[in-house]
């Protein structure tokens, strides 16, 4: 937020500038008036868009200008007539006076924010049993500070600083009061992404009446907003964000998506089933996202669904189903060392990877499987175990070269000359 508020004020030099030119052009504009076109009207008001502004950056230092505007224009009406009438000094008086009261009202507004932004800081920051700032129903908490301290956040969500909009967010976030919900999701429509992010995820602190306005920015224009969202329903896990964020699934940015199957993960058993369907979408992105979220749920469904996703056409989605496994890790070798039962030659060679993956402990149960009756388990579990690398699986290994199978002895040597290579 620093940086979006550096850029709403211009730097130093861009604004002395600014200043410069602006007066330059004011007054050259009132000579060519007066001298050139010889019309006798003052064009005084063109001056006070530029008080404005000043007085906005310097506050009372903005009266500086305005003696030097007053002069100039007292100089340019006695260089024209001669003589100076009181509508003159009066119109000379009205530059003072305007930049020293707009520059003290702008410094009372900035005063105010300053103190407002470190409240809220304070506020945000605070432990939580300091009894400084007490949440409603906090034990020792008085009607009267309660109150208060509303009024300064309301103070601050509708204030025109961004920094102080976002803060004011961070601090609703923190207080937990479920009653916030409609007031931060005011600030979801914020003009400003960096407000929109914080309220997201302020949201995220607040329980299930937060879950409708998170989904609804699921679909924001800022990808920041969006997967804030997603993480935000996650931290809920209310199972109404289920089908939302399988839609997010399908989103353009792949962190988006990757935070929406973790939120998905997050929801465990009632996302299980819409998840597995969703593994075996003729969507890329919505198959990806779904082997992700299984990979955090588990369990033998979600296995199984995924070693089925290991013959995935995407190898983007093989890898990630493969990577799912993985994270799953001892659960899933016994699932794994089965798929060698069916698996076609590039699917058991998948397999084989996935299980060095999750390496030594799926050591034991490859050993056993050397003694399988079907010869394609024990050619799949000796190739596993190459991958595996474990030193400890080479007497097993050197058995399995007396194999009747030239399949099942092929792949033990490869494994012995892999691990030897190790």
């Amino acid at each position: 937020m620093s940086t979006a508020n550096a850029g709403w004020k211009a730097s130093e030099r861009v604004k002395i500038v600014i200043i410069v030119l602006v007066t330059g052009l004011f007054i050259i504009l009132e000579l060519l008036v007066h001298f050139l076109f010889g019309i006798d009207i003052v064009y005084t008001h063109f001056f006070y868009p530029l008080l404005i502004l000043v007085a906005y950056w310097y506050h009372r230092s903005a009266v500086y200008l305005g003696l030097f505007l007053a002069a100039a224009h007292i100089a340019v009406e006695y260089l024209q007539a001669g003589v100076l009438g009181p509508g003159v000094v009066v119109r000379a008086a009205m530059f003072i006076a305007v930049a020293y009261i707009l520059g003290y009202l702008f410094e009372l507004l900035e005063r105010r924010n300053v103190d407002l932004r470190s409240y809220l800081a304070g506020y945000a920051d605070r432990p939580a049993a300091s009894g400084r700032h007490l949440t409603p129903g906090e034990e020792g908490a008085g009607p009267a500070l309660q109150q208060r301290d509303m009024r300064r956040l309301l103070a601050g969500l509708q204030s025109r600083d961004p920094d102080v909009r976002y803060q004011s967010a961070e601090a609703l976030g923190e207080q937990g009061d479920p009653c916030a919900v409609e007031l931060l999701a005011v600030l979801l429509a914020d003009e400003e992404s960096g407000v929109r992010w914080k309220a997201a995820e302020a949201l995220g602190k607040l329980g299930h009446r937060a879950v409708e306005p998170l989904t609804q920015s699921l679909r924001d224009q800022s990808v920041d907003v969006r997967w804030m969202a997603a993480i935000a329903l996650g931290e809920i896990g209310d199972p109404r964000a289920i089908d939302p964020l399988i839609e997010t699934l399908k989103d353009p940015d792949t962190y988006v998506r990757s935070r929406a199957a973790l939120a998905l993960g997050k929801m465990g058993d009632p996302a299980r089933d819409v998840l597995e369907v969703a593994i075996r979408s003729d969507e890329e992105d919505l198959r990806w996202g779904a082997a992700m979220a299984l990979g955090e749920i588990g369990g033998a469904s979600a296995i199984q669904a995924l070693i089925g996703a290991l013959d995935d056409p995407s190898q983007h989605v093989r890898h990630r189903a493969a990577g799912a496994l993985e994270e799953i890790g001892d659960p899933a070798v016994p699932h794994l060392i089965e798929a060698f039962a069916g698996c076609s030659p590039s699917v058991c060679t998948t397999v084989a990877e996935t299980l060095g993956y999750i390496g030594k402990p799926a050591t034991r149960p490859l050993i056993a499987a050397l003694h399988d009756e079907r010869r394609t388990v024990r050619a799949g579990a000796a190739r596993a175990l190459g991958e595996v690398a474990d030193p400890g699986a080479v007497d097993a290994l050197i058995e399995a070269l007396g194999d009747e199978q030239p399949e099942v002895t092929a792949a033990a040597r490869a494994a012995l000359k892999h691990i030897k290579k190790t």
